[in-house]
């Protein structure tokens, strides 16, 4: 994870991106941040699987990205993901 994209006048800004990556992600997905490779951390809204948070690989992308064969599930939710990024205080 390399930046989440935020509002207002600023560099990495959420309009912008979501128009970068318009017909780019399925359906349903909303790019939320970036890695340092250009590859994008996105939110679905699909009824089936709202909130999970995705890693969609650029590299891999295909002319349909509705299939899907470079979406990676991360997390059920933000804050797991988030969670994520911390190790275990059990595990130290």
């Amino acid at each position: 994870m390399d930046s989440f994209f935020g509002l207002g006048d600023i560099y990495d800004n959420l309009q912008d991106f979501i128009e970068i990556y318009d017909e780019r992600l399925p359906d349903g997905f909303i790019p939320i941040g970036i890695d340092s490779s250009g590859n994008a951390i996105c939110v679905s809204i699909n009824e089936d699987n709202s909130d999970n948070i995705y890693f969609w690989d650029h590299e891999e992308e295909t002319e349909n990205p509705n299939e899907m064969s470079n979406v990676f599930f991360l997390a059920n939710n933000i804050e797991e993901f988030i969670d994520s990024f911390y190790e275990d205080e059990e595990s130290i």
